[in-house]
């Protein structure tokens, strides 16, 4: 069973924002392992491949990062902090590639938002249909452009627990409850919306960090439709991404 995860009125510093999502945790009991007889494989291949560095304009004087990954169709999952109140996105896969974006999903409540690319970036990351498990082992990719050339490296994972995170949404409006899992990790800055990748593909996506436990941060399970392939259709058109949130 996941256990809860309650902190105080936003204390979280999001990632490509401000230098390093936090989050405040809760000390509550961690849930019991889940038993299995699957024994998948962690393809680190497929998820350099489907790495994406995330541009975003519009909120300030610098452009701000953050990290996405391509997903089936060729759309880039990340999260909704990284282009909240954006006015223009670009996207660059490991090759150097690089695209406008438009932003067809934006959800600040779950911190999730899809991108839609002006032409193919990366391959398709596989996302898996189960959710995280207590001490699954895998990676993110830390993916990003610094003067001409793209720097990647791959982060190991730890899943540490799976839980039910009581926050507030990115504009601090109200109260939500986010599905997602606790990850021993070095995230680091620019990693709002990397995916962590476990053996049989995607499982979530990292929106916070830890302000309390070094090394320890924060995931959100993937919706059923994002893992189905639902989530969007073809026609879909280009959404409102709010404003910016303050630094």
């Amino acid at each position: 069973m996941p256990f809860n995860v309650r902190r105080g009125a936003w204390g979280l510093a999001l990632a490509m924002l401000v230098g390093g999502c936090a989050a405040n945790d809760a000390d509550v009991p961690a849930s019991e392992p889940t038993n299995s007889t699957a024994t998948p494989v962690l393809d680190t291949q497929s998820a350099v491949a489907a790495a994406i560095d995330v541009r975003a304009d519009g909120c300030g004087p610098r452009i701000g990062f953050g990290t996405g990954t391509v997903i089936d169709g060729g759309d880039i999952v990340t999260a909704a902090h990284v282009v909240a109140g954006s006015t223009s996105v670009e996207v660059i896969d490991r090759d150097g590639a690089r695209a406008a974006a438009e932003v067809v999903l934006f959800d600040p409540a779950l911190d999730l938002a899809i991108l839609r690319p002006a032409s193919a970036l990366g391959t398709p990351l596989t996302i898996r249909p189960m959710q995280a498990r207590r001490n699954e082992v895998g990676v993110l990719v830390r993916i990003r452009e610094r003067d001409g050339v793209m720097e990647v490296e791959q982060i190991d994972v730890r899943v540490v627990r799976e839980a039910n995170i009581s926050t507030t949404d990115i504009y601090i409006e109200r109260e939500v409850v986010r599905d997602g899992f606790e990850i021993e990790s070095s995230v680091d800055t620019g990693d709002s919306g990397a995916m962590v990748v476990l053996p049989g593909g995607g499982a979530g996506i990292v929106w916070a960090r830890s302000n309390r436990v070094d090394g320890r941060a924060w995931a959100i399970d993937l919706p059923s439709g994002v893992i189905d392939g639902t989530a969007l259709t073809a026609e879909i058109a280009p959404v409102d991404v709010g404003q910016c949130i303050s630094r």
